[in-house]
């Protein structure tokens, strides 16, 4: 997603794409709708004798240096680049060191199904290297799916929630789509001061939907209105599976990643970092209890998506910010209670930045911690982006 796409929903950016309302641009985006026969035409009429070039326009000279396009010159080839090509580049950059697992282990004679995302660990070659990598792949991310006596009981948050349906439609409609608006009106986001902060946030939101959809596929959690006609969702049920919420998945990595972004580029007051921070995360928790309210989710999925966001946020920011150390987190859903409720901080403690641990165990962290690489041509992004917050 470029920093285009998802932001016309936001005051002030409507006219955006098409560059019409800008002032002293107002024919670029003629050039897309007139006809091919008159452009034809008036080549024709104006073009003369042939002129072969001999070296580029010095407006145009810029070096594309292959060898080295990851250093971070503003006139390197990523800058140069339309957003909506950079994606797959940095897509590229990111899933090349991703691997994903799924099992279906014997539990008491009973299917257990689990899936794992897996971070390869290299020990040779790689980035600055003229080789492949090498090296080992190390657990990531692992979720066990919920029993079906747990789900049927979580049914019951569903019909509660229903009684919220009135005074949330509205929100509930608008946060359908990725919710720029929404984080805007937490943080003063705008499209020509914060180009790469919202191209940073579509690379996050891509890297979510990216894991995400590989565990909804595998664990395979019917939906709740697939279990009862009386959930009756006031949209129309996604054909993919429950469990994680992909709302709450994208949700809580972007606040993740925003706080990490602005709170280490600015210089406010340790209150204010902690406002800051508070209010994303409540917000990322109120979207996903959204979709609750809306009988799409039970609130399993939500805690799931917010355990897997967290994490992808934590691997994104170790990436983009020239490599780090992260954890291996285990979500397990056999060990989640049927009549336990989602609010945002039951894993989660906003005030210490840190995971909590429920007595139940349904959220575990690994022993050890274990290092990821340096994404170079991510880099570049996050260093313009956070830049744009100095």
């Amino acid at each position: 997603m470029s920093y285009l796409e998802g932001v016309e929903g936001v005051e002030g950016v409507e006219g955006v794409e098409g560059v019409e309302g800008v002032e002293g641009v107002e024919g670029v985006g003629a050039f897309a709708r007139s006809p091919v026969s008159s452009l034809i035409a008036h080549r024709e009429g104006i073009v003369g004798y042939w002129v072969t070039p001999v070296n580029p326009p010095a407006w145009n000279s810029a070096p594309l240096d292959p060898a080295d396009p990851n250093s971070g010159s503003m006139r390197g080839p990523l800058e140069r680049w339309d957003p909506r090509i950079r994606r797959f580049v940095f897509e590229f950059e990111l899933l090349s060191s991703l691997y994903f697992v799924f099992e279906a282990p014997q539990v008491g004679g009973v299917a257990q199904p689990r899936a794992t995302l897996y971070s390869m660990q290299q020990t040779n070659g790689g980035v600055s290297s003229s080789t492949p990598p090498t090296g080992s792949w190390t657990s990531f991310v692992t979720m066990i799916r919920p029993d079906e006596p747990k789900l049927l009981r979580q049914l019951d948050f569903l019909n509660g929630y229903a009684d919220l349906r009135a005074d949330r439609a509205r929100e509930i409609v608008a946060q359908m789509s990725p919710q720029y608006a929404f984080w805007n009106s937490v943080v003063p986001i705008y499209p020509d001061r914060h180009r790469y902060t919202l191209e940073l946030i579509g690379m996050v939101l891509r890297l979510a939907k990216y894991a995400e959809m590989q565990f909804k596929n595998a664990l395979c959690v019917r939906r709740p209105d697939e279990y009862s006609p009386q959930i009756q969702p006031i949209l129309q049920t996604p054909p993919h599976g429950s469990m994680p919420s992909g709302h709450s998945t994208e949700a809580h990595a972007v606040a993740r990643v925003l706080s990490r972004l602005i709170l280490n580029a600015t210089g406010t007051t340790v209150a204010s970092r902690l406002l800051l921070h508070q209010q994303l995360m409540r917000q990322a928790a109120r979207i996903a209890i959204n979709r609750t309210v809306a009988g799409l989710h039970y609130p399993v999925d939500s805690m799931a998506g917010q355990a897997l966001g967290l994490a992808v946020g934590d691997y994104f920011v170790a990436r983009a910010k020239g490599g780090g150390m992260v954890d291996f987190w285990t979500f397990d859903g056999t060990a989640y209670p049927g009549d336990q409720d989602f609010t945002g901080g039951e894993i989660y403690d906003v005030a210490q930045d840190d995971r909590i641990f429920p007595v139940a165990g349904y959220l575990a962290k690994g022993n050890a911690q274990f290092s990821v690489d340096a994404a170079p041509k991510l880099k570049w992004l996050w260093d313009l982006a956070a830049r744009e917050w100095a």
